[in-house]
């Protein structure tokens, strides 16, 4: 598989039978490999906190519920 570097470029090559345009540098890939791994584990954190608040927000809506009750009688 032939390979031409691209003009102006030093991490970029294209492939002479596909066109595709291909980045050779490592460093760069590994950075953002683990920045879409940060990002994901924020996500799940963001969502677990979400459930939590919804959690939170029953259980107070039930207290206020039986408060509410207990002035009644």
């Amino acid at each position: 598989m032939a390979r031409l570097k691209v003009e102006g470029h030093k991490n970029l090559l294209r492939d002479e039978q596909s066109g595709a345009i291909i980045n050779t540098d490592m460093d760069a890939y590994r950075a953002s490999k683990r920045r879409k791994e940060v990002w994901a584990t924020s996500q799940l954190e963001i969502n677990i906190l979400k459930d939590e608040v919804t959690q939170i927000k029953g259980m107070l809506k039930q207290i206020i519920g039986t408060l509410n009750n207990g002035k009644d009688s």
